[in-house]
């Protein structure tokens, strides 16, 4: 049975990518290094470590892994406020949906605790989310399924009893690995990360709705 559905953020709830990508290319060209998203783009869904390990080696930046971390999330939080990034088209009415069959929802993103806040306070989202787990929150990141298998412990549900919505293709092999029903979303800015994998792929949230009507019959049932 299905309990609850577990979102990831960036790419899901908002189509934050784009704001990823561009702090992610200052902070390169801060350092002299012209580059392009082509770049980062394998670390779509990964952690800030992975990224910034991966950038250090590639380009002997000078800072310490920390210490880049440290500049990504200062300025992606500073950012946010006046990035004219809203909700993912749909989003509300899922939401409404899903209170409206008594699930629960939550929040499984690699991103910082600090900035999973600030989406939650810039969308609106507390009155909706029950949680979430961040990125440092866990031994291993996505494709691993710490993340995924943690966000079902803070609900109390079981991961077979979890769905879960990914758009990337590190976030649906975490959400598979941790034995949820897994929805890829394909997200347009993305860059065509490879979802396949997913038990259902949609290329809007509003789909989503309908494949839990699809299986819900008189209440939500296996969707395996």
């Amino acid at each position: 049975m299905i309990e609850a559905v577990i979102f990831d953020m960036d790419g899901v709830l908002l189509d934050s990518e784009p704001l990823h990508d561009e702090v992610n290319l200052e902070i390169l060209q801060n350092f002299g290094v012209e580059a392009d998203k082509s770049v980062t783009n394998p670390y779509i869904g990964r952690t800030s470590e992975a990224l910034w390990s991966g950038m250090a080696e590639l380009f002997d930046l000078p800072e310490s892994v920390e210490q880049l971390i440290e500049r990504q999330w200062e300025l992606v939080i500073s950012y946010l406020p006046d990035s004219g990034i809203c909700e993912s088209d749909g989003l509300g009415e899922l939401l409404t949906y899903i209170a409206r069959k008594g699930l629960r929802a939550s929040v499984a993103s690699s991103s910082r605790i600090a900035f999973i806040r600030a989406v939650f306070d810039h969308l609106g989202l507390w009155d909706h989310m029950e949680g979430y787990t961040g990125g440092e929150e866990v031994a291993l990141g996505k494709p691993a399924p710490d993340i995924y298998i943690a966000a079902a412990a803070k609900l109390g549900v079981p991961p077979e009893n979890c769905m879960a919505v990914e758009d990337s293709t590190a976030g649906v092999l975490s959400a598979k690995a941790a034995g949820m029903f897994t929805v890829g979303y394909r997200n347009p800015t993305s860059d065509g990360q490879d979802v396949s994998a997913a038990d259902r792929t949609v290329r809007g949230l509003r789909e989503i709705i309908g494949i839990l009507e699809e299986k819900a019959g008189n209440g939500i049932g296996s969707l395996l």
